[in-house]
């Protein structure tokens, strides 16, 4: 075979459209969308993409090129090309130097299908069955679990994927070339590119010539190129591939119109991306587009003309975020949502887990949803909560056509309200907090001087009566109990007080030492069971989760986990109380969650909880001076660790973060 070797010629129209194959699959193919757009957080990464692909590409050339000559040279004369990696060195004896071609060969193979079938099922689950599912259960969406449903539908496609392969496969026999078939896989998928450049760079284009112009390209496609790949006899008998359908000879498959002697890939590319390209430019302009497409036009042509200070499409304030955490919890998953939220109202300068509703905000968590459930799933859940556009489609194209110039400045002058009005707020916010906390802290010292006055006052009366009256000793035993009592009472107070001055200077003395989280929970649950005890409370753990081993003071754990157990306890209002108690570990933090299943703190108040005299019910109801979640946060700051309310949890929730490794007394 070297004499052919030495006189093949390259046919530069299969060059030409071998070329175009490639540079289109790099655009289309699903596993090359996924990672160059859906993935793609920095545009800038694709400068860099630019160069280095095909970098990579020409390096691996470097290896095929004299793999191929040599396969050429000394396999037989039908020998399949992609084995020569293999059937090289094993005719030659290397049978170690094949063994290990096959393990590489094998590894990228199966990594090949597992990003292939990964990345359409995940297109497949995002666009086509959760937008499906999201209009069939449209009124039960929220209250829903959509992590299992996501994860079902993609594993389903992923099945579904495999067996269409394994079953395409097993009817063209197997025999064929990977790069024939991979060749034909290139032009189905191809013919996504007309309607996407039209989309991208013509306004004019419409879904109606869009869905035209692929599918009469996919129907050519598969009559000219994939149907006769099956082999003669399979999907077309020999007479239809030489004479055509019916007779007529101008419809053969691979010699369309009369013209033969085409190369059938070329021939395929041809008619299937003139009658395309035809189809999808005559059916745009015969259509009109709606609202929504003209909307979607101008957005995409005139991308780069948005006014980056206004990139959102979102209107401040229209969803409460608790109900947007709600949802995300149940798209995300529990810690991703939690952590996004919290990372959200840091950046916003809040602390907690309910940042602002803000249109940078909702943008940011539909491009979290995007990638979890789908764009247009993501806009459309996020839609029925957040409240879509400041206007509805129809109408804002039916004004923008006569006042264009009108809706852009007034678009600036309400950025510019809402900013104006996210500043009033905060410091209307900051304002009510002081007024609130002032309340509080008369409320507090008229609570403290009652609570000292009353034991004082009692104490003072009884002594007096024991010094001046001659009194039996039971009355005398009596008398005594009550001052005992009293003084207790009192010497608790000052306790409280004290240990939170303590806590507040950094001058508290910590015994650090290795202590297991189920030790500390069970201490806890014990003294706290002094605290009501007539109701029955339901108490749920896992404990295998709590064999957690950490190093800190565990005596002052035991104090906050009492505070908080004592606390749902006395206030979850649920007729059934119930506790979840759950511990979880992550980046070197032990986290330990108490959720009741109470009504709950309402989003107002619950920026007010950790402050000192801060007791959310009445003074009748309240056992103290509300200064307990005050002192477990100072205890959890010495420990370096903090507290949290969560909201989204329906009942009372909060989250204790201490580190696995105390690192020491803060400075």
């Amino acid at each position: 075979q070297r004499a052919d070797i030495a006189g093949w010629e390259i046919k530069p129209s299969r060059w030409v459209g071998l070329t175009f194959l490639a540079a289109a699959a790099v655009i289309t193919l699903p596993r090359m969308f996924q990672v160059m757009v859906v993935e793609n957080d920095n545009e800038g990464h694709l400068a860099t993409a630019s160069w280095a692909f095909p970098l990579y590409l020409m390096l691996m050339s470097l290896f095929v090129m004299p793999i191929a000559v040599m396969g050429l040279d000394m396999m037989p004369a039908h020998a399949n090309p992609d084995l020569f990696v293999l059937t090289l060195p094993l005719s030659q004896g290397q049978n170690t130097l094949a063994m290990l071609a096959f393990l590489g060969g094998f590894s990228s193979a199966t990594s090949m299908v597992i990003v292939a079938s990964i990345a359409l099922a995940t297109m497949v689950s995002n666009h086509i069955i959760m937008p499906i599912w999201l209009r069939v259960r449209a009124s039960t969406f929220q209250s829903t679990n959509l992590r299992s449903s996501i994860l079902l539908a993609r594993r389903c496609s992923i099945a579904a994927i495999l067996a269409l392969g394994y079953g395409y496969y097993e009817l063209s026999g197997g025999s064929s070339a990977l790069a024939a078939i991979g060749l034909i896989s290139f032009m189905g998928v191809a013919q996504i590119l007309p309607s996407l450049v039209g989309g991208i760079f013509w306004r004019g284009a419409t879904k109606v010539g869009a869905a035209l112009g692929l599918s009469i390209g996919i129907v050519i496609w598969a009559y000219t190129l994939f149907l006769p790949s099956f082999g003669p006899d399979e999907a077309f008998s020999a007479a239809i591939m030489l004479n055509g359908p019916f007779g007529l000879y101008w419809l053969r498959p691979q010699a369309l119109f009369g013209i033969s002697g085409l190369d059938p890939l070329m021939h395929s590319l041809f008619w299937s991306f003139f009658f395309n390209i035809m189809a999808f430019f005559i059916g745009s302009l015969l259509s009109f587009p709606n609202p929504v497409e003209r909307l979607q036009g101008v957005a995409f042509v005139n991308v780069f003309e948005e006014d980056p200070r206004n990139p959102s499409r979102w209107v401040q304030g229209l969803a409460e975020p608790e109900s947007l955490l709600i949802m995300a919890q149940r798209v995300l998953g529990d810690e991703v949502a939690l952590s996004f939220f919290s990372a959200a109202a840091l950046a916003q300068g809040k602390v907690g887990f309910l940042p602002e509703t803000t249109p940078v905000f909702v943008e940011q968590l539909e491009r979290s949803f995007a990638g979890a459930v789908g764009a247009a799933t993501a806009h459309a859940m996020l839609n029925q909560l957040a409240g879509g556009k400041t206007v509805s489609v129809e109408d804002l194209m039916a004004v923008a056509d006569e006042a264009a110039q009108n809706l852009v400045y007034s678009q600036r002058l309400e950025n510019n309200q809402h900013e104006l009005t996210r500043t009033t707020r905060a410091l209307r916010e900051a304002n009510n907090k002081l007024i609130q906390l002032s309340v509080q802290k008369d409320a507090f010292l008229s609570q403290v001087s009652h609570e000292l006055r009353t034991p004082m006052t009692s104490i003072r009366a009884f002594s007096e009566i024991l010094m001046t009256a001659d009194l039996p000793s039971e009355t005398v035993l009596k008398y005594a109990t009550i001052i005992d009592n009293e003084g207790g009472r009192l010497t608790r107070l000052l306790d409280d007080l004290l240990d939170l001055s303590v806590l507040q200077n950094g001058a508290v003395r910590l015994d650090v030492q290795m202590v297991k989280a189920q030790d500390l929970i069970e201490r806890a649950l014990i003294a706290a069971s002094q605290t009501c005890p007539e109701r029955v409370f339901l108490i749920k753990r896992h404990l295998a989760r709590e064999q957690i081993f950490i190093k800190s003071d565990g005596d002052r754990l035991v104090q906050v986990f009492i505070n908080l157990i004592s606390n749902a306890r006395k206030y979850c209002s649920a007729k059934l109380p119930e506790l979840a108690i759950s511990v979880g570990q992550k980046g070197g933090q032990l986290m330990i969650d108490f959720i009741d299943n109470g009504h709950g703190i309402s989003a107002e108040k619950q920026g007010l909880i950790f402050e000192k005299f801060a007791r959310l019910t009445d003074e009748s109801k309240a056992g103290g001076a509300g200064l307990g979640l005050a002192i477990c946060r100072e205890v959890l700051s010495n420990l370096a660790g903090r507290i949290e309310y969560l909201p989204g949890k329906g009942g009372t929730a909060f989250r204790v973060t201490v580190p696995l490794r105390f690192p020491g007394p803060k400075d």
